[in-house]
């Protein structure tokens, strides 16, 4: 994942500098992007707002995380909500409307003015006036007060004033409730410009927000440190590594297409409860079957929405051809990742899921995805495993080598927050089911028919020898009860519910 930086009113990329000496976590291209009038393009004039903004997009690089401060906060917003090359969006002291606009909180109307009639008429004292609300409140302000005042250029173009004007305008009110991609935004307690009431509100549209302790407008000035470790959780979350490739489970399951009918008895009890889960009076007019297998879940869901259209997607093309070939109750067919789903926006009323998703580990851009193709108000359901699933396999397992033999499973506070994230309004619960099997190589052996057996990349390689099964067999064989070897699911359902926007008028008290 790349970084891109795009700096606030009266800066340029020297204020990255403190920032990015502290970041250890994007080794692949930094862009510091200098806007027109600024730094380096101080001659260049201000352009309108569309042309800015298609400007910086072209600027942008491919999947980045895309940091904003102020100004370039409030234009990061308008960027992530366009661009297909931001992945992710962090803002800084970045209002939803840097002027008070209704009940929504920020600088005063005629305060705004005069600030606008002070910078055409005497620039440069007014910039000195500016640095100081910069460093106003926070526990670092003579440092940061020094430092701000020594990047004064040697003269300040008229476009700056220009640039105020495009600060004004903005309202970003409705598009930080719902950003298009994971977003976090970062506050100042005690910032002079945009008041950390503005926040709350923010934070009030289900938006992600962190307010820094002690901390005026330029938090990543002052303390940059604590800011580095903020950005770097923030992208270990979105780039959380997956124990296994996605190819692999697709080869697995592709194999597995013909035999997994016979064996998957829990995964289509799960199915069946899931279904029971939908409204009464749902009637979506086109329903995504995400992980479709071989048809079984779309087969369910034609009897009972005939007359929907139902689209079957799954990453194994072998599953799709078993289901056209035995199930042929859907009106299309895609072969494709859940994470990078092939499809339009808004498209669907409807998104079902059933044991599919545990394969997925970047949750953020799952549920990203999952969002963007659902309609306003339009629901999901989903099925998936988590932590204590197999844990008899797993626990016998650690008696016989050190190797991954069962996949790793996310928490539910994991499946929740991602789901959060995204504002999806989310209810969750848990439903423990258990197996059991006459012996050991019988559990295997089904494991491999439903595609469900280790495909971690730090599993054991090379075929199972006679001796670890027979160390296998005998720890699982301490936990038999009476039905036999057990084989007990943690089953996590989620109902979800994608939140209507609501678009404030103009003037209007915002709500997002």
């Amino acid at each position: 994942m790349n970084l891109a930086l795009i700096h606030g009113w009266g800066g340029d990329s020297r204020c990255w500098q403190p920032l990015l000496d502290e970041l250890n976590s994007f080794p692949r291209q930094v862009v510091s992007i200098e806007l027109p009038g600024f730094g380096a393009r101080a001659q260049e004039s201000w352009p309108d707002s569309e042309a800015l903004l298609a400007e910086l997009d072209a600027r942008l690089p491919p999947d980045c995380l895309l940091l904003g401060w102020s100004l370039g906060g409030m234009l990061a917003v308008k960027l992530a909500a366009m661009s297909k090359k931001v992945r992710a969006l962090i803002t800084i002291a970045a209002n939803g409307s840097f002027v008070a606009r209704g009940d929504w909180p920020g600088m005063d109307a005629e305060v705004f003015a005069e600030f606008c009639r002070a910078q055409r008429d005497a620039p440069a004292k007014n910039w000195q006036r500016f640095c100081g609300l910069e460093a106003r409140g926070d526990l670092e302000m003579r440092g940061l007060l020094k430092t701000l005042k020594d990047w004064q250029p040697e003269t300040i173009p008229r476009s700056w004033g220009d640039a105020l004007d495009c600060l004004g305008e903005l309202d970003n009110r409705v598009l930080l409730s719902d950003p298009g991609v994971p977003a976090l935004h970062i506050f100042g307690e005690n910032d002079a410009l945009v008041p950390v009431v503005a926040a709350r509100q923010i934070e009030s549209l289900g938006a992600h927000v962190k307010i820094i302790p002690g901390a005026g407008h330029c938090p990543h000035l002052s303390r940059p440190v604590e800011f580095a470790a903020l950005i770097e959780r923030f992208a270990t979350g979105l780039e959380q590594p997956a124990p296994l490739e996605k190819n692999a489970v697709a080869r697995a399951f592709g194999r597995a297409a013909a035999s997994y009918d016979a064996a998957a008895h829990l995964q289509r009890a799960v199915c069946r409860d899931l279904l029971g889960r939908a409204g009464e009076h749902w009637s979506p007019a086109r329903i995504l079957d995400l992980g479709s297998g071989t048809g079984y879940g779309s087969e369910l869901l034609r009897r009972r929405f005939p007359d929907a259209e139902i689209i079957a997607l799954d990453l194994a093309p072998e599953m799709l051809q078993y289901a056209r070939l035995h199930r042929p109750v859907s009106n299309g067919y895609v072969a494709a990742d859940a994470e990078q789903l092939p499809l339009a926006d808004h498209s669907f009323d409807l998104v079902f899921s059933s044991f599919a998703l545990q394969w997925c580990y970047r949750l953020p851009q799952l549920f990203a995805e999952i969002r963007r193709v659902m309609a306003p108000g339009a629901h999901a359901l989903i099925s998936t495993l988590v932590p204590g699933t197999l844990a008899e396999l797993e626990s016998s397992w650690a008696a016989v080598d050190r190797n991954v033999h069962v996949n790793r499973f996310l928490s539910v506070d994991d499946w929740r927050r991602a789901c959060e994230g995204n504002l999806l309004e989310c209810s969750a619960n848990v439903e423990q089911r258990a197996l059991h099997f006459d012996d050991v190589k019988t559990l295997m052996r089904e494991l491999k028919s439903i595609g469900a057996h280790n495909v971690n990349r730090a599993a054991g390689k090379g075929l199972l020898s006679r001796q670890k099964l027979r160390r296998l067999t005998e720890a699982y064989e301490q936990q038999r009860t009476a039905a036999g070897l057990p084989a007990t699911y943690q089953v996590l359902y989620l109902q979800l519910v994608r939140r209507q926007e609501n678009i404030a008028a103009p003037g209007a008290a915002a709500s997002g």
